[in-house]
């Protein structure tokens, strides 16, 4: 893996993210548009499996009618992620914070496109059980403590 990073920090992105007057600002910036946006997605399905928001629709209606919005912007911030690791990748390598975020951003991605799915598809209208409650628990957990590493990198 420090071959990867070396790599990245070296390629063209990384040395553009690294001299540029602007462009860490401008990525930066973008990433936490598509953090809004993916956030605002994931609280309102996640809200909704706890049955505390638009009652009257099926979860899976709401996953499906966001899930375009979601893809997006998880893409955005994936790519604009990769790019703000390119300017301080060495730094990224050794970060016990960008470990945890890397850590629990797989294990949330698996659960979400895995249980959590699940718990969207047997949730029925009106209706919310344990496993819904729990996976939109599970789901804003995990999610919040990506959020949390990730704002502690900038500050480790």
């Amino acid at each position: 893996m420090l071959s990867w990073f070396i790599a990245l920090s070296h390629s063209p992105l990384g040395q553009y993210m690294q001299n540029s007057r602007w462009g860490f600002a401008v990525v930066e910036a973008i990433h936490l548009l598509g953090l809004a946006v993916l956030g605002g997605v994931i609280l309102i399905v996640d809200l909704r499996l706890l049955g505390l928001i638009l009652k009257s629709e099926h979860a899976r209606t709401v996953s499906r009618g966001l899930s375009k919005v979601l893809l997006i912007s998880l893409t955005v911030m994936i790519l604009t992620g990769i790019a703000l690791v390119s300017e301080e990748a060495l730094k990224c390598y050794h970060s016990p914070a960008f470990q945890w975020k890397m850590a629990l951003l797989a294990a949330v991605l698996l659960f979400y496109f895995t249980l959590h799915r699940a718990a969207l598809l047997r949730t029925e209208k009106n209706q919310v059980d344990a496993w819904s409650r729990l996976a939109g628990i599970v789901s804003i957990t995990l999610w919040f403590g990506v959020g949390v590493a990730g704002r502690a990198i900038g500050l480790l």
